[in-house]
């Protein structure tokens, strides 16, 4: 699989490209789901990247900053195929970038999977009463976490594989949970007597 990546940019390109446009739209579909559902809402905004958070929550189906972000790292993947396998001839320099990429839109692709089955479970069979508010902090705290998991999933795949390609998955996957711990670190965590005042008040929900 590396060598048909490594062997020419485009591949890696045509996949990224994919995945980062499945990856907005498919956070669109989810914020939809959720609001039409009314039982899981949301402390400011599904989604945690603030840059997007205006385009997702006005359900904007063409988004100028994604675009921009699209055409961008899709001219970097052939810069840096051109530097680090035909200049360099350090292939696994690219195998690290490209495995960076794509395998924390991977990671990424997984959430949005199990929010699809959720919002589709609760549509089918319901099963959830009341209503769920997600804090932002804890939403940024848990998304961390997930992130976390797969930097280990993929830090044992390359110690098995010695792979670079899971090697840059590993850092990407853990930088943006350090990412979103620190932007977690930025929110105040509620207050003891909000939440209890919140359990005994039903009109505070």
């Amino acid at each position: 699989m590396e060598y048909i990546l490594t062997s020419t940019p485009i591949p890696g390109m045509l996949l990224w490209a994919a995945l980062y446009i499945s990856d907005y739209y498919m956070t669109l579909a989810a914020a939809r789901g959720y609001k039409d559902i009314g039982v899981f809402k949301f402390e400011k905004s599904f989604e945690l990247t603030p840059q997007f958070q205006k385009d997702i929550d006005g359900q904007s189906r063409i988004s100028r900053r994604h675009i921009l972000y699209l055409f961008a790292y899709t001219i970097i993947i052939p810069v840096f195929w051109f530097l680090g396998v035909r200049i360099l001839r350090m292939d696994w320099l690219y195998s690290f970038l490209i495995g960076a990429l794509l395998l924390l839109e991977v990671a990424v692709h997984m959430r949005h999977f199990r929010n699809w089955k959720q919002i589709h479970i609760y549509k089918r069979e319901g099963g959830v009463t009341g209503s769920i508010i997600f804090g932002q902090r804890f939403s940024y705290l848990s998304s961390a976490f997930d992130l976390y998991l797969y930097a280990v999933l993929f830090f044992l795949v390359f110690l098995i594989t010695f792979s670079p390609f899971f090697l840059g998955g590993t850092f990407s996957c853990y930088l943006t949970g350090l990412k979103h711990s620190r932007l977690a670190q930025k929110l105040s965590p509620p207050q003891k007597d909000q939440l209890a005042n919140s359990d005994a008040d039903p009109s505070s929900r």
